[in-house]
């Protein structure tokens, strides 16, 4: 009797450390996810700070730039890029002025 509730302890001691280590695992993994997320973001609003430097300074207008980054969207789509990447295409584009898309 006694055999089986050691074999029992250990059993339940190596889910505990299992269970941990899969708890840290997550919660680096949370981390990793919210620095793409803020990576992301940086990169939407230089995107998009550069379009409007673009339209300010005369060099290109906004419904041209839309039209291209529009473009770029439909061979993403069509190459069938990863979701998050077209998605990620598709918040830049939004980041435009309505009238502009």
């Amino acid at each position: 009797m006694n055999a089986s509730v050691d074999t029992l302890a250990e059993q339940m001691l190596t889910l505990v450390e299992i269970v941990s280590a899969q708890e840290r695992d997550i919660k680096a993994l949370k981390e990793q996810c919210r620095r793409l997320e803020e990576h992301d973001q940086a990169i939407a609003v230089a995107f998009s700070t550069f379009f409007h430097v673009l339209s300010a300074g005369r060099v290109a207008k906004l419904s041209e730039i839309a039209h291209i980054l529009n473009n770029i969207i439909k061979i993403a789509e069509q190459e069938g890029r990863p979701p998050a990447s077209i998605k990620f295409l598709q918040d830049l584009a939004g980041m435009l002025p309505d009238e502009q898309r």
